[in-house]
């Protein structure tokens, strides 16, 4: 029983770490969905901070000047549209340059989403359809923020298995006649009665 729980709890403890450096070294650009310019689309943002990429097809140099565009994110439901930050933090409606911070490489944008939901994107961009997109998602320390709780719990859940007290093994002592004691040679023994 003890093997058990020492598997058990060193199990749970090996699959947070593997979550945790499964999470931390993934792409996160694109969590939450993507729409081509100039079309746009429909995304479900989550609410907070959300990290705007934009893509080209066959593009193989990330940190590379973005033709100006703007665009803008509104509620589905109507409201007024998020506001969009540049790079530097100031606010902007045109997306002109690409971050080069580690974790957020190649991001054009962030938003401050106030509230989950859908979200419609639009853009008066001139690319040619199906050669360009926005993609939103968030960075790798923030993914791994937002997976906290299952990462603690399962760090916990392993603490607490491993307080599980478990019976000590019995020894067995042995007379000098080398056979354990309470062992009988009469073959009716156990049944006497």
């Amino acid at each position: 029983m003890r093997w058990l729980k020492h598997f058990v709890s060193l199990g749970l403890v090996l699959a947070a770490g593997v979550i945790a450096l499964v999470t931390g070294l993934s792409d996160h650009s694109n969590d939450y969905g993507q729409v081509p310019l100039p079309q746009g689309g429909v995304v479900h943002l989550p609410k907070g901070k959300v990290t705007v990429y934009f893509t080209q097809v066959g593009e193989t140099d990330l940190v590379q000047q973005v033709p100006a565009f703007g665009f803008q994110v509104t509620p589905v439901g109507g409201g007024p549209p998020v506001p969009v930050a540049s790079e530097n933090g100031a606010a902007s409606a045109e997306a002109v340059q690409r971050s080069e911070t580690i974790g957020e490489l190649g991001s054009v944008a962030k938003l401050e989403v106030p509230g989950s939901g859908d979200y419609q994107v639009s853009s008066g961009a001139q690319f040619a359809p199906g050669s360009s997109f926005l993609k939103f998602g968030t960075n790798a320390g923030e993914a791994l923020l937002q997976r906290w709780k299952l990462i603690a719990g399962l760090i916990v859940g392993a603490i607490l298995i491993a307080l599980i007290p478990t019976p000590r093994p019995r020894k067995r002592w042995e007379d000098d006649s080398g056979e354990p004691v309470g062992w009988s040679n009469d073959p009716r023994a156990p049944y006497a009665g």
